[in-house]
């Protein structure tokens, strides 16, 4: 899954991702939601059939390392779901 840097400044970052729905993206905005620094973290599409969905984090400080950081939790909480579902 490739990814583009739209904008990074030291209070924004946009980043959209290609060759996916906005699922991923989705995911990243909604644990940013309540991050603290963040003072905005949505996910835009041009239009729904076509284009790539972008992350737009704006943040007080340093929005790479929070959305890094948000990456890590999803992570951490996707291998505690793996470790409870059940296996075959």
């Amino acid at each position: 899954m490739p990814i583009s840097i739209i904008e990074d400044t030291p209070k924004s970052l946009v980043v959209e991702f290609q060759g996916i729905d906005r699922g991923i993206a989705e995911a990243i905005a909604d644990k940013l939601q309540n991050a603290e620094g963040i003072d905005f973290a949505g996910v835009e599409k041009e239009h729904p059939e076509i284009g790539n969905p972008r992350l737009v984090v704006k943040a007080s400080k340093n929005p790479k390392a929070l959305v890094s950081k948000a990456i890590d939790e999803i992570l951490e909480e996707v291998e505690q779901l793996k470790v409870q579902m059940p296996k075959k």
